[in-house]
């Protein structure tokens, strides 16, 4: 049950206690009042008293209710109705004002008349904060970077190397197969070509062996004998003709000429390679066997025709006594069939140097005499229909391969061919359609010796990828991809860690955690530790009515900061219970009694002065009061189910209590942190003793009436509690120092507030203390214009 009564009092228009500040210019009078409505409410209470004061000139509640929860739950039932189906509620906690976020974003929505948001909305936002608040983390713990880096790394390059290897032995493979391929070909083609030959010495033999046609040089006769014309026109140039009817158009030659081509072709079975046969006695074109048929030739001396091509054979066969036979082409020829590629292929004659039918004289060869020269014979073979006998463009394309295949010399003869037809590109002797795309990089060569000289067979595989397989390009993506997502799953799983770690550290001190995590019971002792508390008395402004989730709000800023407060000034937060706030100094870092009551007293400072200044959007604030002490304490974890880690000992009770009977607003302290304070050796404090009707202390239950100290300011030492020609001011947190503090502390953060000092403006006006806010001064002075501040702009 609450009652509430109403009075009115005179009370100062300002807050009794700030940190040490520069008087205003402006004089404070007694008569300076407001009416103040005063709410007393009849509670369960850990003690209150002082005054507090607004605003000059505004009209405010006040509470002293030590619950800020208290009017909420013995309020008004209202207040809780729909709580869950609010939109200003949200169950998850996000750090970083998440949740803020998410409910200002909906509110704008709906305040822009946009359609509220939709549940894809929200997993989009939720998303969104949470990959926020991954990458923070990691930027937060540059480890997780590191780590996830080197298994990125380690695995791509365990994973490439793996590729790498199934590449390499796939490119092994496949280039010993062109290797094998184009062997056995040019292998082919080699003995083919020499197989067509064979006939070609056989009838060289037989010639010179049966004597059938020994009678045919001395019936032509030597130049210019039977001459029949000269310079005749042909393909490819002139020629000298020779009149040989009634020699080399007798029956019984031509009959033994064709007995003797015929046994020879059907012993060997070329099926047709071998077209065409030639004989020239004297080197005169006499006798010739195509399609089945022996006839007469054409009676061309090629001993002293000008034509480029076959003055050049005779050349190459007799006057230079070419080694082996003499090949020509490939060339195209006109055949019944159609245009083919050919080779034409000569062999010399020469005449026995003993026996009767030997012959003694010279012939003439372009110019040129040459003994015993009987004359030659040829034959011409189908190139075409060798290739696609051998079937290699079938063989080429099962294994997706192309080649070329040609001869390592340059040809010696001309651009025509024995019937003046254009020759191609005589090394040339046989390709694929994309064997121009063949390179050194995608290709082997094999070389072969045959009666045509060195083949060179060029195999290779045309595309982007060249030797490499097909699946390479693909299984490098899916290594990098598959790293990456390990990569991105180790990041995962080490931020979830570090903020598993992160939220654990906060809860407990490091050694408690290794301790529990061995299974040991953790209980410890600490000599001389400064337990500080504060709790909330009370608030201003229009939170009475405030909503639940409202106040939730306000706390959560309130405590938020207070914890960065404590990580700055190095001091352990213990718990929040309630609206009571516990540091300690000393524990469970070990430090000396100076050392921790100079930390705390420190953050107490700070804690008020933020309090003083802190409200919400609406306009409301807060009142705390604290209380200090120092001593002993045993401290240890509690519980196996959310463990805590607790202080216990008399220490603890007496600061509970110096907080209890503290005043809104100001610190209480013990007499022992009072000395500890007192032999700080970088600090002073100011610190006055309390008196309540003359006497000295407080009385406190259990321990009868106790001195205690109001902690009011601190700085370094006793010149910084006044202004000074000198003296400097810090930006932003306005702490003074003298000269000699700030020479002392120049490179380092204020070391009274432990802020960093962004600048100092010095101070060049006249002398002056500085006093609390609540002392009436006549006359304040103000920074010189130079300076560019005044007392009340610094401040």
């Amino acid at each position: 049950t609450t009652t509430t009564t109403t009075t009115t009092t005179t009370m100062k228009s300002d807050p009794s206690y700030t940190k040490g500040t520069i008087a205003s210019t402006t004089t404070r009078r007694p008569t300076d009042t407001t009416t103040i409505s005063l709410a007393s409410t009849n509670s369960i209470s850990r003690g209150s008293g002082g005054n507090n004061t607004t605003n000059t000139g505004t009209s405010a509640s006040y509470a002293t209710s030590t619950n800020i929860w208290a009017k909420l739950l013995g309020g008004n039932e209202s207040v809780w109705d729909g709580l869950d189906g609010r939109d200003d509620v949200y169950d998850d906690h996000n750090d970083n004002n998440d949740h803020d976020d998410l409910i200002s974003t909906k509110s704008r929505y709906e305040n822009e008349g946009i359609c509220g948001t939709t549940p894809l909305k929200i997993c989009l936002m939720g998303a969104w904060y949470e990959t926020r608040h991954f990458f923070k983390t990691m930027g937060k713990h540059p480890v997780i970077i590191v780590v996830s880096l080197a298994v990125f790394g380690l695995v791509c390059g365990l994973g490439m190397w793996a590729v790498e290897s199934e590449r390499e032995a796939f490119v092994k493979d496949r280039m010993d197969t062109a290797k094998f391929v184009a062997r056995e070909t040019a292998e082919y083609f080699a003995n083919e070509f020499r197989r067509s030959m064979v006939p070609l010495y056989a009838l060289r033999e037989a010639i010179q062996y049966s004597g059938q046609f020994d009678t045919l040089p001395d019936l032509i006769g030597n130049y210019p004998s039977n001459l029949q014309a000269e310079n005749v026109a042909i393909l490819g140039g002139d020629m000298t003709q020779r009149n040989i009817t009634g020699v080399c158009d007798q029956p019984q030659v031509l009959a033994d000429w064709k007995s003797m081509v015929t046994k020879i072709s059907d012993e060997h079975d070329l099926n047709g390679l071998i077209f065409r046969y030639r004989l020239w006695p004297k080197n005169v074109a006499c006798l010739e066997f195509k399609g089945g048929e022996a006839m007469m030739d054409s009676g061309m001396d090629a001993s002293y025709s000008p034509h480029p091509f076959w003055s050049q054979v005779v050349i190459d066969i007799q006057v230079d006594r070419w080694n082996g036979l003499h090949v020509f082409g490939p060339f195209e020829a006109k055949l019944p069939s159609g245009v083919a590629d050919v080779f034409c292929t000569h062999i010399p004659l020469w005449t026995s140097t003993t026996g009767e039918n030997a012959f003694k004289d010279v012939v003439k060869v372009q110019g040129t005499d040459v003994q015993n020269v009987w004359g030659f014979t040829m034959l011409y073979l189908n190139w075409s229909a060798m290739k696609e006998r051998s079937n290699m463009y079938e063989r080429f394309e099962n294994v997706n391969m192309e080649f070329e295949l040609f001869r390592e010399e340059e040809p010696r003869l001309g651009d025509v061919g024995p019937k003046g037809l254009p020759t191609k590109e005589m090394t040339k002797l046989a390709w694929s359609e994309q064997a121009d795309k063949l390179n050194e990089g995608n290709s082997v060569e094999v070389k072969t010796e045959s009666l045509h000289g060195i083949w060179i067979n060029r195999v290779g595989v045309v595309g982007d990828n060249g030797w490499n397989p097909e699946w390479w390009p693909t299984a490098v993506a899916s290594v990098v991809v598959a790293s990456f997502i390990l990569m991105v799953l180790t990041a995962m799983t080490m931020v979830k860690s570090y903020l598993h770690k992160d939220l654990v550290n906060r809860m407990l001190p490091k050694q408690a955690i290794r301790k529990l995590q061995r299974g040991q019971t953790v209980v410890e002792k600490y000599n001389i530790v400064t337990v500080f508390f504060a709790d909330i008395v009370g608030y201003t402004g229009a939170a009475g009515s405030m909503r639940p989730a409202q106040v939730m709000k306000m706390l959560n800023e309130l405590y938020t900061e207070l914890d960065k407060l404590a990580e700055k000034h190095q001091v352990y937060k213990v718990e929040t219970v309630g609206n009571q706030y516990m540091v300690v100094a000393g524990a469970p870092e070990r430090v000396t009694g100076r050392v921790s009551a100079q930390r705390v007293a420190l953050f107490a400072l700070d804690a008020i002065n933020f309090v003083s200044k802190y409200q919400t959007k609406e306009g409301d604030k807060i009142l705390i009061r604290a209380g200090m002490a120092s001593g002993p304490t045993v401290a240890g974890v509690v519980g196996q189910a959310m463990p805590r880690y607790c202080f216990f000992g008399e220490t603890v009770d007496f600061a509970s209590k110096m907080e209890s009977t503290s005043k809104k607003m100001k610190i209480q302290v013990s007499e022992m942190t009072y000395r500890l304070l007192l032999d700080c050796v970088n600090l002073k404090f100011v610190m006055t003793k309390r008196m309540e009707g003359g006497i000295a202390g407080v009385e406190i239950k259990g321990k009868g009436q106790q001195v205690t100290f109001w902690i009011e300011k601190a700085s370094p030492c006793e010149k910084c509690f006044e202004l000074a020609t000198g003296s400097f001011a810090l930006v932003p947190c306005g702490h003074i120092m003298c000269a000699d503090c700030n020479e002392k502390y120049k490179m380092l953060p204020c070391p009274t507030c432990r802020c960093k000092v962004d600048d100092r403006v010095e101070w060049r006006g006249k002398p002056t203390k500085i006093v609390d806010e609540s002392v009436e001064v006549e006359h304040a002075p103000v920074f010189d214009e130079e300076a560019g501040l005044t007392s009340e702009t610094m401040l």
